[in-house]
């Protein structure tokens, strides 16, 4: 004799609370040690997103108690030619929370995706840190979402009064972005330091 099964139990369609950020969730496994890491770094993705915008996945934006690491800070500039015959020594130290972020509960850090602003030295895979506080200005690199999809582009004010994204790769073809008036764009923060790994793989 076969019993049959209860109404109740199991995996329902659409069952259960739903995700506050409207997108599809998975359950996912941790170890008990983990939980505080990751509910802050929910939190900070969270906390992240201004209302009216959206960030990249991933973004993420520095803690609002950031650790302090003072590193030896020579007085002395290095040449990047010539060598120089006096020894540099040891003035000062520097933090680079205090000397990077400016606003930390504004700023943010993302990765770049390509190449179009590699003559303005960023490259792929570089690390920028973008500030959502500051007012962009001309020539300023902005990060700009365009609706369906984020760019990283050096702004221009024209004289007629248009806005012009360019790229910045002559060695390329990336096109500039010219937004009209009927285009739904927005300008995210402005790029203020890119952090890149210049030893060569």
């Amino acid at each position: 004799m076969t019993t049959p099964k209860s109404p109740r139990g199991g995996r329902r369609e659409g069952a259960g609370r739903k995700s506050s950020s409207g997108q599809q969730t998975v359950v996912k496994r941790i170890p008990e040690s983990l939980v505080p890491a990751v509910d802050t770094l929910i939190a900070g993705m969270t906390s992240l997103q201004p209302k009216g915008h959206r960030l990249p996945a991933g973004a993420l934006r520095l803690p609002e108690t950031p650790s302090t690491l003072s590193i030896p800070f020579a007085l002395e500039k290095i040449p990047a030619g010539f060598p120089s015959p006096a020894e540099p020594y040891i003035a000062d130290y520097i933090d680079f929370n205090d000397y990077l972020v400016q606003n930390p509960a504004a700023t943010f850090s993302a990765r770049s995706g390509g190449q179009s602003m590699l003559d303005a030295g960023i490259d792929k895979n570089d690390i920028m840190l973008i500030d959502r506080s500051l007012t962009a200005k001309h020539n300023d690199i902005v990060m700009a979402d365009l609706g369906n999809e984020f760019t990283i582009k050096r702004l221009h004010y024209l004289a007629d009064g248009r806005i012009k994204l360019k790229s910045e790769n002559a060695a390329g073809s990336f096109p500039d972005f010219s937004p009209s008036p009927e285009d739904t764009w927005t300008i995210v923060g402005v790029v203020t330091f890119v952090i890149k790994d210049v030893r060569r793989k």
